[in-house]
């Protein structure tokens, strides 16, 4: 009798000490999660403003690697966006300068979100960040001016189009500009190149 009852003892002091190991460990206040500042950037190239770039020295870099691939002359930076994450980004606003029709009553309107961040390590054993998701998209507004059979104009209709681009599944290096897509303007011979930056941050 005196064997299983030491068994027993020992089992007991066993499961008390797992137990009480797994409250100490449970009652540990959780861990954060990463946390990442995110910069998107607009930069706009054409031929219309001499050869003289306007882009911080941040962006000097992919200025230069456009030119080796566009035939532009001239880059300016159009806006840049900062945002605080942890995985998941929406952001709505009014556009200034891009897509806007000649009547300021028409506003347009843009959006662009991202989805799913990730630090992962890729085949060269660098560290880069992978996205789930990426989105940007416009609405612009169409403005139909119509007249009457006198010519007398009548008032003008107008109705809103969606354009953008939406990318799944890609990555890119930690804290190092890199140009994610790009789209045509309103104005001819414009295209509107689109920047992202990202940092892992405390």
């Amino acid at each position: 009798m005196t064997k299983p009852k030491f068994l027993f003892s020992v089992i007991f002091l066993l499961i008390a000490g797992a137990a009480g190991v797994f409250a100490q460990t449970d009652s540990r206040p959780p861990k954060a999660d990463p946390c990442y500042e995110v910069v998107l950037q607009t930069i706009v190239a054409s031929n219309a403003g001499g050869g003289r770039d306007a882009v911080p020295p941040a962006l000097a870099g992919i200025v230069k690697k456009l030119k080796a691939g566009y035939d532009f002359s001239d880059y300016r930076l159009m806006n840049s966006f900062l945002q605080r994450t942890n995985n998941y980004i929406e952001y709505k606003s009014l556009a200034n300068d891009f897509g806007q029709t000649a009547d300021k009553n028409y506003p347009a309107f843009f959006e662009w979100s991202l989805k799913g961040i990730q630090n992962l390590v890729n085949a060269q054993g660098k560290n880069v960040l992978q996205f789930e998701s990426f989105r940007f998209g416009m609405r612009v507004p169409l403005v139909n001016a119509a007249r009457d059979e006198s010519g007398k104009p009548l008032p003008a209709s107008v109705s809103y189009e969606g354009i953008g681009l939406s990318t799944m599944r890609f990555s890119l290096p930690e804290n190092e500009p890199t140009v994610v897509g790009s789209l045509a303007t309103a104005k001819p011979g414009e295209l509107l190149f689109l920047v992202l930056t990202v940092r892992p941050v405390e």
